[in-house]
């Protein structure tokens, strides 16, 4: 059982908003134009007191709600989005990222300078207390010491181009390939130290051209042993292993594309970048399952059956409701649901006529008020303008004037107001203008599914729900769920992702037929 109440404070904002639209429409005169706001309630703060934060009941037109607040207990078909809120930056994993950033610069410096050092070592050890040989270097000896030189800047060039770069994310797990090529890079250069002091300082080496040698060696394994990292974390990735499929909730948006053999936490950057540069936007105000008027007007949610439970036997707060009951709950609200399907349907279908028209005068108005503006560069001295000429932005300011309307209301139906303020939409129109775009062009941005993406986003927070951890590599059947703690539109968002491997392809070499006919005459066939 339900209650229906009417929500008296929605009242006053009806009125005045029917008001406004029952003012006279007024022609834009001449002055209007140098305006640095041609419509002054353009933006959806101030025409229809609607923000960003808000929710979708503040679009409502409709005062009837369902509810269920007054019962002791109310069941209801729709759950709450879940959202958790993330947990703050803690101190000890930003000392941790320090550290590993410190760390790696550390052991990119002792690579680069290792050759170097040994070489420079034997001319040092002269001028100490420790007796050293005289050094004598050569033709051939100059010659290893130029080859070192060159491979040294390579090694460089190398490193900075692999490593020394903007990390794409602060992933909650150790990178364990990184880990791993690491310690064998400390390994590498234990070894070949080691050697270096009992081999040729204990030893006191008096061939120069073995101890050129010997450093030039290591500079080679460095070489070799960088190669072999980008084949690990760079060239292995790209190779596709497996398919994902991405479903978007709550708006069940859905995208499928191949991943290579990397771990679930780098699956998960890549779905990321993957999900901001190809997903459409969501659009929080706008149910696009539902697409009903009534849904997104009234505020009501999915479920409009509600169950109100009495605590008759007076058991208190701790009793709780049956299995038997719970069923019978939810095969009623079933039922409820079922006959709404073909009023559902025509919402829709008057839905999608009212975007189509909307569109429809906004593409005639805006066309209509490109070809107004004339271009000076374009006119020949024969046809004289019928205006002094104006700068880009008070044409824009001009064409903003005429379309306006038009565009106020298919963003307002289309729930877009937040995402398009007065001065970006002049901005744009007079860069459009500027370039001689068309006015498809400047279209676009209104009717592309992707909203304008922000100047600067410093940082993205999302987590990685699953049963594994993040380091482990992928799998035939992984499944795991990013959600996102941003406080914009994708706050609550989740991603569904699901991967399966590509099969093994068993490809054969069959002849071609020949092509050759015969001809079936039959008593039949016609002559």
């Amino acid at each position: 059982m339900s209650v229906v109440s009417e929500n008296s404070s929605r009242r006053p904002s009806q009125r005045s908003t029917r008001t406004a639209r029952s003012l006279p429409r007024g022609r834009v005169s001449s002055s209007d134009v140098t305006a640095p706001f041609l419509v002054p309630h353009f933006s959806a703060a101030a025409s229809e007191g609607v923000k960003a934060s808000c929710d979708e009941d503040n679009w409502a037109e409709n005062t009837t709600v369902i509810t269920g607040n007054t019962s002791e207990r109310s069941y209801s078909g729709a759950a709450d989005r879940a959202f958790v809120v993330p947990v703050g930056r803690v101190v000890a994993r930003r000392c941790s990222r320090l550290l590993w950033l410190s760390s790696a610069l550390f052991i990119s410096l002792l690579s680069i300078g290792s050759s170097p050092a040994m070489v420079l070592l034997p001319f040092l050890l002269r001028h100490t207390a420790f007796e050293w040989p005289e050094v004598v270097c050569l033709a051939d000896c100059q010659g290893l010491l130029l080859n070192m030189t060159m491979k040294t800047l390579l090694l460089v060039a190398a490193l900075w181009a692999m490593y020394f770069r903007r990390a794409a994310a602060d992933m909650p797990r150790l990178f364990v390939q990184r880990v791993a090529l690491i310690f064998c890079v400390l390994f590498i250069l234990f070894a070949f130290w080691l050697f270096y002091a009992v081999r040729v300082i204990f030893e006191r080496q008096s061939d120069y051209r073995v101890v050129v040698t010997y450093a030039l060696s290591l500079l080679d394994a460095l070489l070799y042993f960088h190669y072999i990292s980008v084949i690990i974390l760079e060239l292995r990735t790209l190779r596709p292993e497996y398919i994902v499929s991405v479903v978007r909730d709550p708006d069940g948006e859905s995208r499928t594309f191949t991943v290579g053999q990397m771990s679930i936490q780098q699956a998960a950057v890549h779905i990321l970048r993957t999900y901001t540069a190809t997903f459409p936007s969501y659009n929080p105000h706008l149910d696009k399952l539902g697409g009903s008027l009534s849904r997104f007007r009234s505020g009501v949610s999915q479920a409009s059956a509600g169950f109100k439970m009495y605590d008759i036997e007076g058991l208190g707060a701790e009793c709780t409701i049956s299995e038997a009951n719970a069923r019978a709950l939810m095969e009623a609200a079933a039922k409820r649901r079922v006959g709404g399907h073909n009023g559902r349907f025509h919402e829709m279908m008057e839905w999608e006529r009212r975007i189509q028209k909307r569109k429809c005068r906004l593409i005639s108005t805006t066309e209509d008020a490109f070809a107004g503006v004339q271009s000076v560069a374009a006119t020949s001295p024969q046809n004289q303008t019928l205006s002094e000429p104006m700068e880009a932005v008070g044409a824009a300011q001009a064409v903003f004037a005429v379309i306006a309307r038009p565009l106020n209301k298919y963003l307002k139906l289309t729930r877009q107001q937040p995402r398009h303020s007065a001065d970006q939409v002049v901005a744009h129109l007079a860069r459009c203008l500027s370039l001689r775009f068309s006015a498809a062009t400047f279209l676009q941005r209104f009717f592309s599914p992707k909203f304008p993406l922000p100047d600067r986003v410093e940082e993205a927070k999302w987590s990685i729900i699953s049963n594994k951890q993040a380091s482990e590599a992928l799998h035939h059947g992984t499944v795991f769920v990013l959600r996102c703690h941003q406080k914009d539109d994708d706050a609550g968002v989740q991603l569904l992702c699901s991967f399966h491997s590509l099969p093994f392809f068993n490809l054969t070499e069959q002849q071609s037929s020949a092509s050759k006919f015969a001809l079936k005459i039959t008593p039949e066939s016609a002559v």
